[in-house]
């Protein structure tokens, strides 16, 4: 349950939302003190019951309950808990939830106070805007996809629907404490990630080069290690480059690498990593300090002595949950 000293407590939200978007939001509120009633469909529920593991580190201390908010007597219960509610979290295609009886204007009637959070792909308003589509899409089409790899985590989902709706909802409670009133919450995915493109979008109007961390520099990129494993290289500024290049033995290089993409250091650079092992490579960049770590798979981060000293995660049913990290 939420603790009585955390900034939220005592703030009550009810969560329509399913999958990761909405709930990894409500997460973040509830670790914050806030009181979660996550709604589910009592015959389908969450489809991330289907990765129950995932399903429980989202929805962790929330209260579970099944509701058909499509019957009559839904309807009364759902009416109920909005009325007692600071925040209604809900992830429906615009329309949707008007089309059950709950425009955002009737919600209001029932508590003009309400904070309604809508997170949607593609926002309530567009040429987009009843189109389907998945973390992978919302990325297309925000200019922050790489190809032909997706990302390694859902960045639109997490970023985008989780993270700036929590801060969007905190601003509204802000703002309901000055003037009193609700509001309504246009979440869409694929504008937080074009928010977060920020920089690439600015520098493509304009003469300064393309994006100096997208791996053209030698001295910001990862690199294979002998024993086939891998560590990233991020020393950006001269004062860390110049100092790993008189330790490996390359002076010469020092001042290079920067604007001058150097395709000889790059080449030989990987051949210097290839000659060590990652453990190796670790033993130096910490001893030496220049920007230079292991690339860890997710099972050592786990195991790793950042990880367990900082104690920022929840042993449950022999399972760790990382904890929302402040």
């Amino acid at each position: 349950m939420p603790m009585p000293d955390k900034p939220l407590s005592g703030v009550t939200i009810v969560d329509l939302s399913r999958l990761i978007p909405g709930p990894f939001c409500s997460l973040i509120l509830a670790d914050l003190g806030a009181r979660v009633i996550k709604m589910e469909d009592p015959q389908r529920g969450d489809y991330l019951r289907n990765i129950s593991c995932v399903y429980r580190g989202l929805n962790r201390n929330k209260k579970i309950l099944k509701l058909d908010i499509k019957s009559q007597k839904g309807k009364e219960a759902f009416v109920r808990h909005v009325k007692k509610a600071d925040i209604l979290i809900e992830s429906f295609r615009p329309g949707v939830l008007k089309k059950m009886g709950f425009s955002i204007s009737q919600l209001h009637k029932i508590n003009r106070r309400l904070i309604v959070a809508s997170i949607t792909g593609y926002g309530q308003k567009g040429p987009n805007k009843n189109r389907a589509g998945h973390d992978l899409n919302y990325m297309a089409l925000s200019g922050c996809l790489n190809p032909p790899q997706p990302p390694y985590i859902q960045y639109a989902d997490l970023v985008g629907g989780g993270l700036f709706a929590a801060l969007a909802i905190i601003s509204a409670l802000y703002q309901r404490g000055k003037k009193g009133n609700g509001a309504h919450l246009d979440i869409s995915m694929t504008d937080s990630m074009i928010f977060l493109n920020l920089a690439n979008l600015i520098l493509i109007q304009g003469p300064m080069a393309p994006n100096i961390l997208s791996g053209i520099l030698a001295r910001y990129r990862v690199y294979p290690t002998s024993d086939g494993k891998f560590v990233a290289l991020a020393a950006l500024e001269d004062k860390f480059w110049n100092r790993f290049c008189g330790v490996i033995g390359k002076p010469e290089w020092k001042g290079k690498g920067y604007v001058d993409q150097a395709p000889e250091i790059h080449q030989q650079l990987a051949a210097i990593f290839a000659s060590k092992t990652r453990d190796e490579w670790t033993r130096l960049g910490r001893e030496n300090d220049f920007c230079l770590t292991p690339v860890l798979a997710t099972s050592e981060v786990l195991e790793s002595a950042q990880f367990r000293e900082r104690k920022k995660f929840v042993k449950k049913n022999g399972m760790l949950f990382p904890k929302t990290p402040y």
